[in-house]
């Protein structure tokens, strides 16, 4: 048994990875400060898997919305708890309008949710192969089709910010809280660089936890462990 960044992580499992991943696979640990809450919050991971370097924050206007590309969504409903992958869609013709968000269908081999993974209620693990983001979302059928598009780049270094929002059916971004200082109005998160072609195993405690914010929506840290995958080149 080790310790790193004030919590206690046991050594990789023989064979795997970077906090137990297998290769080309990501793992993401997200704990709060009391059980989750899902009848009034949503939990997200939202990547920035463009390479531009730009976190994302609680104000995507600001930069076109450019530092959003999937998202890992945390929610429940009547049936339980469910991980979501999402991918947002901007448009090429006019890249200012805010991208459609338009779910990623996932095999049951490339998406793995443990919605209470240290036994106290505050943490969730999902585990997710990388190359779900490099998937074209289908668009959704009805009445608004989704605008013309196309699927977000996919480069070697990702960055990330997790985000605690309001629990709607629209699945809106209205935040309560994030990894910033500012909570629900920082942008000044920088997020620290995913180089997804390596093995690393990082925890990265949020700046917010200072607000006056109830408890479950209180981020205490994200972990995001990585297999890059042997021979450690970029992979899907």
């Amino acid at each position: 048994m080790v310790v790193a960044c004030g919590r206690q992580v046991t050594p990789n499992p023989p064979g795997l990875g970077a906090g137990g991943a297998n290769p080309g696979f990501m793992t993401i640990k997200f704990d709060v400060a009391a059980p989750f809450d899902f009848s009034t919050y949503q939990y997200w991971v939202v990547f920035n898997t463009s390479g531009n370097g730009l976190s994302p924050d609680t104000n995507p206007t600001r930069n076109n919305w450019a530092a959003y590309s999937n998202a890992v969504q945390i929610a429940g409903n009547g049936a339980g708890l469910y991980a979501q992958p999402w991918q947002f869609i901007k448009n090429v013709q006019n890249p200012a309008i805010p991208p459609t968000p338009q779910k990623l269908g996932v095999a049951a081999n490339q998406l793995q949710f443990v919605s209470n993974s240290n036994g106290s209620g505050t943490e969730f693990t999902v585990t997710f192969q990388r190359a779900i983001f490099k998937a074209i979302a289908t668009p959704t059928p009805g009445p608004t089709p989704t605008p013309a598009g196309s699927p977000p780049p996919y480069a070697k270094s990702w960055t990330f910010n997790g985000f605690v929002t309001q629990s709607n059916p629209q699945n809106q971004f209205i935040f309560v809280n994030s990894m910033g200082v500012g909570g629900p109005t920082d942008t000044t998160w920088v997020s620290p660089v995913l180089p997804i072609c390596t093995n690393f195993d990082n925890v990265v405690f949020a700046l917010s936890s200072g607000l006056q914010i109830p408890e479950p929506a209180q981020i205490v840290s994200v972990e995001v462990a990585n297999n890059g995958g042997p021979p450690l080149v970029c992979p899907p």
